[in-house]
Formats: structure tokens, C-alpha cells, sequence
């Protein structure tokens, strides 16, 4: 049975809309999907380089200065929403009593920024890549959360947006969900559990 219930952030609990803002961050279209990362992201999400660090590489990369890619870093942030339909199962999950965790891919700065979002009050632990020096899909990543909550993959599911990472949680034990963001992977989540939609 399952009781416990784990969340990626970015592309699951909160987003970006880039169908509207997409061309003001253009220089960041890998954040969408399942697309390979550029190192110096990975390295930014894993806590293993400064923000300093990554606006040097971004402008090397692209035609923006120092100062320009630093400022599209902020509007990076500023453009994170809460999905609507996301917070409102989690307010549900809550109150049904499930364990809700995060496990995220995320620069600290990033994280500090979203975490002032009101859904997060929901969540019992939250474990993120940069704050750990590890990151998903490294199963140490998900050893990691087992232990440090004390949760059984078979009695937990993993909800995350990247096929990547929702393999390799199958691959460990867990129930997954391959989350789209909107009303019907929230409702597929409901179905996992075996909650009725009302709607």
C-alpha cells in the first residue's frame, strides 16, 4: 500500500509558462523535457559551482555579457508559478494523510526563491540536488531519501517529469508516475491511489 508520496519541483509542483515567456529565456530551452543539461547546469544543480561561475559560462556560451546573463538567472526565477491543479493534490494528499517529499534537481538560489511558495507547507521532508552534492537519476540520490525518511520504495510513489529519473526510480523499487503537468496527471496520480476525482 502506499503512503508515502514523492515530488520533483520544476515541471511537476512549479513551472514555467514558456509559450509566453519562452523568448525572454531562450538561452535556457534545455530546461524543458527530457533534453541533456550543459555541464555547468549540472554542476549549478549539484551545488558544485557558484552562481559567479555560471553567468561566466552562459556568457561565454551566448551572446549575452555578465550582467545580462545574470539577470536572465533572476527572470529564471521570477517566472516559477505553482501549478494550480499540483498544489491542489497536494493539499488533498495532505489531508488524506500521505507523507508528501520533495526530491529536486535545483540551485540553491533557485530553491530559496520557490520554497516561499505556499505549497510547500505541505511537505513533511525535502531533499535537493545542490544542498547534497548528488542529484538525480543517481540511485545514491534515492538511497539517500529512503534513509533519511524512512520510506520503502514499494510503499512509495515517485512522481517526476523526466523519463530519465522515473526509470531509474522504477529500476529501485518505487511506484512511479511520468507527470505532464496539468489536471490529468493529477488525476492518474489520484487513480494510483485509488482517490476518486470529483470532476
Amino acid at each position: 500500500m502506499i503512503d508515502s508520496i514523492v515530488f520533483d519541483l520544476g515541471g511537476v509542483v512549479i513551472g514555467r509558462d514558456y509559450d509566453r515567456y519562452g523568448h525572454e529565456i531562450a538561452e535556457f530551452s534545455f530546461l524543458q523535457g527530457d533534453r541533456p543539461f550543459p555541464e555547468y547546469w549540472k554542476l549549478y544543480d549539484s551545488g558544485r559551482c557558484s552562481r559567479e561561475e555560471v553567468v561566466a559560462a552562459i556568457s561565454a556560451e551566448t551572446t549575452l555579457t555578465p550582467a545580462q546573463a545574470d539577470a536572465k538567472l533572476d527572470r529564471l526565477m521570477e517566472l516559477f508559478n505553482e501549478f494550480h491543479d499540483t498544489a491542489e493534490l497536494i493539499a488533498q494528499l495532505s489531508a488524506k494523510g500521505y507523507k508528501l517529499y520533495v526530491l529536486s534537481n535545483m540551485p540553491a538560489d533557485f530553491y530559496a526563491y520557490v520554497s516561499r511558495f505556499d505549497v510547500f507547507r505541505y511537505f513533511d521532508g525535502q531533499i535537493i540536488s545542490s544542498a547534497e552534492k548528488i542529484m538525480k537519476p543517481d540511485p545514491r540520490f534515492f538511497g539517500l531519501l529512503t534513509e533519511r525518511f524512512g520510506l520503502k520504495p514499494e510503499n512509495t510513489l515517485f512522481v517526476d517529469d523526466k523519463p530519465t529519473n522515473t526509470e531509474a526510480a522504477r529500476r529501485l523499487g518505487f511506484n512511479v508516475c511520468l507527470f505532464t503537468p496539468g489536471r490529468e496527471s493529477c488525476d492518474a496520480i489520484r487513480a494510483i491511489l485509488g482517490i476518486k476525482c470529483d470532476r
